[in-house]
């Protein structure tokens, strides 16, 4: 019995330590939720009218990568903005008009159009029997050298939100890994004629695996 007793001393111990750990790497700055996306079919080069379908889908246990461990999130508000940035002018240009969408009526999704003329998509998981799952189309209506990413939105419009073991003063984030986070056609970053987009190669972890970037060209 005190041997029992011990032990379990031990393993509340341990897990003090852990969880110690665990808020010393996320404390004043935010978790870094991994949320996987597919793009297919995955080319460099589309024709107009081709689909496009990209999806994701994550069983409630999601991974963080800061602390390397998986939390639950039950229902879990994971807004994620979707941006198609034309690499052909000089200017820094995304419209999403350039595409049609085609999304089931049962997620939350809206196309915001702004006062410069860009617009860009925002989006939510559905939340069912402890999966968040989206899918949606985009066909290509326009030629062009396109760059594609897609970026968290939830510590800005969700605010705080609470789970088993979060840290204090710790923010909610999330990445994207598109393609089990391989190059996605980075190379082709290297035609825009706005030298801009070189900060994506530039700090390629950060704005552009980590957001989903893809890069592709559509023809006739």
């Amino acid at each position: 019995m005190k041997n029992i007793i011990i032990f379990l001393a031990f393993l509340l111990a341990l897990s003090s330590c852990i969880k110690e750990e665990n808020c010393n790497r996320t404390s004043g700055g935010s978790y870094e939720f991994v949320l996987p996306f597919s793009l297919s079919p995955a080319q460099e080069t589309y024709h107009i009218g081709d689909t496009i379908t990209i999806s994701s889908t994550v069983n409630n246990l999601v991974y963080e990568r800061k602390t390397g461990n998986s939390y639950y999130l039950d229902d879990f508000k994971f807004y994620i903005i979707n941006q198609i940035w034309l690499m052909d002018t000089i200017d820094n240009y995304k419209n999403y008009d350039f595409f049609k969408l085609i999304i089931d009526s049962s997620y939350y999704s809206n196309i915001f159009h702004f006062s410069n003329g860009t617009s860009d998509l925002q989006f939510q998981y559905n939340y069912i029997s402890n999966c968040y799952t989206i899918s949606f189309k985009i066909i290509p209506q326009k030629k062009g050298h396109f760059l594609m990413t897609l970026w968290s939105d939830i510590e800005y419009i969700a605010g705080d939100q609470e789970f088993e073991g979060k840290c204090k003063n710790t923010k909610d984030h999330a990445v994207i890994y598109l393609n089990k986070r391989q190059d996605n056609n980075i190379h082709l970053i290297d035609e825009a004629k706005n030298k801009n987009y070189i900060n994506y190669k530039r700090n390629k972890e950060s704005n552009y695996l980590d957001a989903g970037g893809y890069c592709f060209n559509v023809i006739e």
